[in-house]
């Protein structure tokens, strides 16, 4: 019966508008879409800058587009080069801007090996940037391990600052 009304579903979707190359996400969604999983891509200049996959879509009543399970992305440099991963609950993106806010269990792993852990930040397009006023525990290619509030980094996270660090330091002989 599920799969009955996944498919009618799909159907009145994939039927009601044209897709057209290069169009905006905004025109293809009327409200709720299931997924195995939805992709979304984000560019910049033409090229790409974010790749985003998720078991759900809603269009919020301001026309973000709300994504829900399983949340991935990955991030791209302005070369094309994948720079890091990204996984979340929730992620909310913002049309006018396509800047993309990941909500939930949120780690973005870099090719580099870094690794940021927080609830919630902002990924700007734009800029490949990322921004987080929330707690945050970022872990360097080298295995330390830092703590703070406030985040701010780009896409590959080789330049990199926590705005109001925690804990203490000692050097060990």
């Amino acid at each position: 019966m599920a799969v009955i009304i996944s498919l009618i579903l799909l159907s009145l979707f994939s039927c009601s508008k044209e897709n057209k190359s290069g169009s905006s996400i905004s025109e293809h969604i009327d409200n709720v879409i299931y997924g195995e999983p939805i992709r979304i891509e984000i560019s910049n200049n033409n090229k790409i800058s974010i790749k985003i996959n998720s078991d759900t879509l809603h269009q919020h009543n301001g026309g973000h587009t709300i994504l829900f399970g399983n949340v991935y992305a990955d991030l791209f440099d302005d070369d094309g080069n994948k720079t890091s991963e990204l996984h979340s609950d929730t992620a909310i993106v913002y049309i006018n801007s396509d800047s993309l806010k990941a909500m939930g269990d949120v780690l973005i792993h870099s090719t580099k090996g870094f690794k940021l852990y927080t609830e919630e930040l902002i990924l700007f397009n734009n800029t490949k940037l990322v921004k987080s006023v929330k707690d945050i525990i970022f872990t360097s290619n080298k295995s330390d391990t830092l703590y703070g509030t406030g985040f701010w980094s780009n896409f590959d996270m080789t330049k990199s600052q926590i705005l109001k660090p925690k804990g203490t330091l000692s050097k060990t002989n």
